[in-house]
């Protein structure tokens, strides 16, 4: 009961005489307050859109124009509260035809467009600024060329990891551009990446490094990561003779040397091996011993060197980097 009959004490004072005087006074000052406010000059930022008409249809117009304007307008503030909340400004609109040059490149200059923005304005109203201060526009008649896509960057894999494949998709795209800008292209490149702790494949859409004065269609792409788990393996790799002459035959000893290095796991699978042993077989490995170095060097052995590997094994290296030898005659 006392809890009921203090609600009650209390909307009572609420609906008293002296609280709805106090509650018409601030009404009355929070109006003339609000007028005088909206008397005062200001100064404001409207968006007005902007749009580019007649494009004929032969025409690409190859780089992004502002879909709008930022207007600093400066008037009275019940002016800018018409401008901010009413139907009044309507796009600006560009005729392609009137601002095309003919070889490829478009100017509006700003005084046009002040001119259309200050024909939707009251007399009132200055313009204080335009953003952009400047309206260039590039087109051709649908010349292209299709350009390979490549990325930008760094890319640093967790430990024990390397990046085995970099795939793009598409893997590349249409360039519009005049023709001695298409021809001084020859790929694309991303924005630059940089990416650490690769450890697991990686998809990311990339957009693609601006060229000024072309366009690209699309204006990025998806760039998948793939990184791979090194393992450490070896081969046993015949040594060859090369230069050498006819009739004369190199015997090394051993015949064979182990060559040490470092793969992907994912490679390491599909490397050729025996079909009984399972031993990987040193197709790619190539160790040689050359005939002329030996024959002027005259050591009691001879200098081997590892000359090629497949393409993707890393940190290759023979155990041996000199062995016995003979030269017999055939």
């Amino acid at each position: 009961m006392q809890v009921i009959q203090k609600i009650r004490h209390f909307l009572l004072i609420l609906l008293s005489k002296e609280f709805l005087v106090f509650l018409f006074f601030l009404f009355i000052s929070g109006i003339f307050w609000l007028l005088m406010s909206l008397n005062e000059t200001f100064e404001k930022e409207i968006v007005i859109p902007l749009r580019m008409t007649n494009i004929p249809k032969n025409v690409v117009v190859i780089n992004d124009i502002s879909p709008t304007l930022k207007v600093t307008l400066r008037d009275k503030g019940y002016t800018i509260g018409g401008y901010l909340y009413g139907d009044i400004l309507r796009p600006i609109i560009i005729d392609f035809t009137d601002y095309a040059n003919g070889k490829g490149f478009g100017s509006v200059s700003m005084s046009d467009i002040q001119k259309q923005i200050y024909q939707q304005l009251y007399k009132s109203t200055k313009i204080v600024s335009i953003k952009p201060d400047k309206l260039d526009f590039y087109y051709n008649l649908g010349r292209h060329k299709r350009m390979p896509v490549k990325m930008t960057g760094q890319v640093i894999p967790a430990n024990s990891y390397y990046l085995s494949k970099i795939t793009y998709s598409p893997d590349s795209i249409d360039v519009y551009a005049s023709k001695d800008l298409l021809d001084s292209i020859s790929t694309i490149y991303t924005k630059r990446q940089f990416i650490t702790g690769l450890s697991d494949t990686l998809s990311i859409k990339a957009p693609l490094r601006p060229i000024r004065g072309a366009k690209f269609v699309p204006d990025h792409i998806t760039m998948t990561l793939v990184p791979d788990v090194l393992t450490e393996e070896t081969v046993d790799v015949p040594i060859e003779a090369i230069n050498l002459p006819e009739g004369k035959v190199l015997r090394t000893f051993p015949s064979k040397v182990t060559v040490k290095f470092v793969v992907g796991a994912n490679q390491l699978r599909s490397m050729p091996k025996n079909m009984e042993t399972r031993a990987i077989l040193p197709v790619g490995f190539r160790i040689v011993a050359d005939y002329n170095s030996i024959t002027m060097e005259k050591q009691d052995k001879c200098k081997i060197y590892l000359q090629s590997i497949p393409r993707g094994v890393r940190n290759a290296h023979a155990a041996l980097d000199e062995v016995d030898y003979l030269i017999e005659a055939r």
